[in-house]
């Protein structure tokens, strides 16, 4: 039986509660990542719609159901969905549907503070009805949450605890339909471990630049020389930002380490050019200038160079590390409300768990007596 919603009373809510089972690969370069998901709906049935006789008819497509999917989702994912049903406390039957997925997502990273960076894993639910039908809201009665024990990344990326959700609107392109479609943004978050960055780029970077301030130790008249190390250098610079672009995609943005590696190679052609021009006063005749300026332009160079590792540390500091900082906040705060909604439930904690069992698989028992209750 079809109904016409035309007001906000015929708007059916439905909770969406989701569980990051385990979240594989994060591939920066491809910008996706694996995972396998659960999650689950629950609404009641809108007005002028038959009462079902049957637990097995919840499972029928000609019962009445959101019609929900995820956008976001990269080929054909493994998929599995089951129904049934409760009762409330009120009397009125909640109709529960739970899909587990497993597949690859599609993610835009965001890459600027990289390899700093804090990424939102996203997964984007919607629905084919629309707006005027569908409300699609966050479950108040539990948590959607991540499994950080089967995070296959751990080496490279630190899990969060804590998931949020964004309800938001969105139209489909591939229709004539003006209608809105309700959607749900719902992600978890990891932060990348920048050690292996730090270690093996910023810190070669940072010895190939200090060996930049060695070649003022060859004489002021010897120029070639110092250029013919100068230019080694630069070349060597030059490599190492080869090997920063095999691990990122091509985007149209620098990040952090695109930023310092850049700078350096702008510093090592900055001595390159001052080594020209003392070559340029010693042909002159003006040795004894071109010591005194050698030997305060050196000492200009470092504090220059002190003073910009400085600005730059301070700077992750406080964009990039307070990113991280505000994601442990979230995490306390999602462990306050997980702790108030499990003192809340009191009685319904029993019929909780029964769903919780329903994550892995929809035993027999668990919809049996859902509908004996019914």
């Amino acid at each position: 039986m079809e109904r016409c919603f035309n007001s906000k009373e015929d708007v059916v809510k439905v909770y969406i509660r989701l569980v990051f089972l385990k979240i594989g690969e994060i591939n920066t370069l491809k910008e996706k990542y694996a995972a396998d998901i659960f999650y689950q709906a629950r609404w009641q049935l809108p007005p002028g719609h038959q009462k079902i006789s049957r637990i097995a008819d919840y499972n029928k497509d000609s019962v009445w159901h959101p019609q929900l999917y995820i956008e976001n989702v990269l080929g054909d994912a493994k998929e599995d969905v089951w129904r049934y049903a409760e009762t409330n406390s009120d009397g009125k039957i909640s109709v529960f549907e739970c899909r587990r997925v497993k597949g690859v997502f599609i993610e835009n990273l965001e890459l600027q503070h990289f390899p700093f960076d804090t990424q939102e894993l996203s997964l984007t639910i919607s629905s084919e009805l629309s707006e005027l039908e569908v409300d699609l809201v966050e479950e108040t009665e539990e948590l959607s949450s991540v499994n950080k024990q089967s995070f296959v990344d751990e080496q490279e990326w630190r899990l969060y605890e804590h998931v949020e959700m964004f309800p938001k609107v969105s139209t489909k392109e591939y229709t004539s339909s003006r209608d809105r479609h309700p959607t749900m943004l719902v992600m978890c978050h990891a932060a990348r471990r920048p050690g292996f960055f730090i270690w093996n780029i910023f810190l070669i970077m940072l010895l190939i630049t200090l060996l930049s301030f060695a070649t003022f130790a060859v004489s002021t008249d010897l120029t070639q020389n110092r250029l013919q190390l100068s230019f080694t250098l630069m070349l060597t610079g030059v490599a190492f930002k080869f090997v920063v672009n095999q691990s990122l995609p091509r985007i149209s943005y620098l990040t952090y380490l695109d930023k310092y590696i850049l700078s350096s190679m702008v510093y090592i052609c900055v001595v390159c050019i001052w080594h020209s021009v003392i070559g340029r006063l010693h042909e002159a005749h003006m040795d004894k200038l071109a010591r005194n300026l050698d030997l305060k332009a050196l000492l200009c160079f470092l504090t220059t160079y002190v003073l910009a590792h400085f600005i730059f540390g301070t700077w992750i500091y406080q964009k990039s590390w307070g990113r991280r900082r505000l994601m442990k906040r979230k995490d306390e705060m999602f462990k306050e409300k997980l702790e108030a909604i499990i003192q809340a439930v009191g009685k319904k904690d029993s019929m909780l768990k029964k769903r919780r069992q329903s994550i892995r698989k929809p035993t027999s028992s668990i919809i049996k007596k859902s509908f004996e209750s019914v």
